[in-house]
């Protein structure tokens, strides 16, 4: 929710604005530097009229993505009244689902508003409460604006820190300190501008050293660094990260690299990138789906994992960021001091975002890095599964400290071959679709309880994300077919990865066990379905299995007979099912 005292400010503009709809007040505006009004974007015809409203609208969540992003960088945040003409104040309405826009604004913004109905005159509106947030917004073009007046402006980095420490103070990163620009080290320099020409900023990276730590957000209006930049580009007192590679787990030590003392913690992060780099070598024959030529581990999921533990560790504890690569099993394990915060745990690690050091996580951005909040841990979902890997391991050990560990083996060329064929081609890059075929070929099918613990929703908002996934499809063959006990994968998806079509299943695997067949299949099947539901019949073991119904029939009654997982229901004929078997 939003902080109290910007809610109560923002909703005054709010209710003012709605009085004068309401009354129809002949103010020149109603527009503020806290609130604006809207028109749904796309609701006119080509001559200009209105359209009948739709609860989903593309072209509306993505024209006020800019506004949500302006409003989160103003202090105090602001509100939007969708729905008015901005011009003659004449309500339109809107028909856009709430939850739907709010779910399509945090994908497309990393900002999801508080989205209200009124009712004004016989007409619906939204109103869109935004808060303000704790790092920059960007836009796609990597500005940062905020609301001046009743329009949104552009503003610096180091403009936006500063104004922001002098607001709340608590950020320790964001924090002036003695150092300025002379305490820098120039091969740190170096970097940052390698970094920023790589990720497409020429113009930032050619920029003079003070221009460059200004855009970075890092040198203060008064001249003297933030605590971030002197993390980053100040020599280091301590080694601040290592990595070490392992034969096998456990085993002996083939490389070591510690960050030497001295050398700015950028430098040395360059240095493990390119050591990561070469160890992380290229598969050398293809396997099923998995193809020739692809790296050991996703390079992009690597990155995200040593950047990620960099960003949100704890810094006041002088312990290394330790990055361990183990050969046998082409794994990266990372880990770092410091356990979870802000309500971040290893069951909502996915989708909760939180930053110990919010103008740490922004320094880290804006030397293009990492992206927007928030994306990093999905990122790395997505591109384990997609080339075929297990899914990451986060996790709080003791210390308290976190470990990711992004497993190299054993791969899955049938997850990577039926994520890769699936349509429309963007879901490919989704991590809600990749997810969930991982857990469809572990598990005969999943509830709508299943899809939440797996995506790490509320189960309302999982929901929504499994609409769009229901819309998958591979050539003309839906990917999902709905049943009474949720969704499975459609019976010709199941049939042809069995068979091998979309990449041959690891030997010893536990994929796709429901289409083993026989009497273990049907006992397991049951065991899992009577897990979920109270009552199942052989109709319901044959579909999600591929048996016929008389087979599977004949088996869960020898089950039932020794009251093994299953015993008889009442019903008897059309009403025939079994329940669990007390015991």
């Amino acid at each position: 929710m939003i902080p109290d005292p910007v809610e109560a400010r923002v909703r005054q503009h709010v209710d003012a604005a709605l009085r004068h709809l309401t009354e129809g007040s002949a103010l020149t505006t109603i527009e503020t530097e806290k609130l604006d009004l809207k028109e749904e974007a796309g609701r006119r015809d080509r001559g200009g009229a209105l359209l009948a409203g739709v609860p989903t609208n593309t072209s509306a969540a993505e024209a006020l993505a800019g506004e949500v992003r302006c409003f989160a960088n103003t202090p105090g945040g602001g509100a939007i009244i969708l729905g008015v003409d901005d011009k003659t104040h004449a309500l339109l309405g809107t028909a856009l689902d709430p939850e739907w826009l709010r779910q399509r604004i945090d994908d497309l913004t990393g900002v999801a508003p508080v989205i209200e109905e009124e009712v004004v005159d016989g007409t619906r509106l939204l109103v869109l409460l935004v808060a303000e947030s704790a790092e920059p917004v960007e836009d796609p073009d990597q500005r940062l604006r905020w609301r001046v007046g009743d329009q949104c402006r552009t503003v610096d980095r180091a403009e936006w820190w500063s104004h922001r420490a002098d607001r709340i103070g608590v950020d320790s990163m964001a924090a002036a300190t003695g150092r300025t620009l002379a305490d820098v080290s120039g091969g740190a320099l170096l970097v940052a501008r390698t970094y920023l020409d790589e990720g497409g900023e020429p113009e930032a990276a050619g920029a003079d050293d003070a221009q460059l730590l200004t855009r970075l957000g890092v040198l203060r209006p008064d001249g003297t660094l933030s605590q971030a930049g002197v993390l980053l580009f100040c020599p280091a007192d301590r080694p601040m990260i290592e990595l070490s590679r392992l034969d096998v787990a456990g085993g002996d030590v083939t490389l070591r690299y510690t960050h030497p003392v001295g050398e700015s913690l950028l430098e040395a992060l360059q240095e493990v990138e390119a050591r990561l780099d070469t160890i992380n070598g290229v598969r050398p024959t293809s396997r099923g789906f998995v193809e020739a030529g692809q790296r050991l581990l996703p390079v992009r999921a690597v990155r995200e994992a040593v950047l990620n533990h960099l960003t949100h560790r704890d810094w006041m504890q002088a312990e290394p960021t330790t990055v361990r690569w183990i050969d046998a099993d082409d794994t990266l394990e990372v880990t770092s001091p410091g356990g979870f915060t802000g309500g971040v745990t290893a069951s909502n690690v996915l989708t909760t975002r939180h930053s110990r050091y919010p103008a740490l996580a922004d320094l880290f951005r804006a030397l293009r890095l990492v992206d927007r909040q928030g994306v990093g841990v999905p990122r790395m979902y997505q591109t384990m599964l997609a080339g075929g890997h297990q899914a990451p391991v986060i996790e709080q050990m003791a210390g308290p400290r976190v470990r990711t560990t992004l497993p190299g083996k054993p791969l899955s060329p049938v997850l990577a071959g039926l994520l890769a064929a699936v349509e429309p081609a963007p879901r490919r890059r989704d991590v809600h679709v990749a997810v969930l075929i991982n857990t469809l070929l572990r598990r005969p099918f999943l509830t709508e309880y299943d899809v939440a613990e797996v995506l790490q929703r509320s189960r309302e908002s999982a929901l929504l994300a499994m609409a769009a996934v229901e819309e998958c499809h591979v050539g003309d063959v839906p990917l999902l077919t709905r049943i009474d006990a949720g969704w499975r994968f459609d019976r010709r998806i199941a049939r042809a990865a069995t068979r091998g079509v979309y990449g041959a299943l690891p030997k010893s695997s536990d994929l796709l066990w429901y289409r083993a067949g026989g009497a273990a299949t049907v006992r397991r099947a049951a065991e899992y379905w009577l897990a979920r539901r109270e009552r199942v019949t052989s109709g319901d073991i044959a579909d999600i299995i591929g048996m016929a119904q008389p087979n599977v029939s004949t088996m869960l009654s020898s089950l039932a007979a020794t009251q093994d997982v299953v015993t008889r229901g009442p019903g008897r004929g059309r009403a025939a099912h079994f329940v669990r078997a007390k015991g």
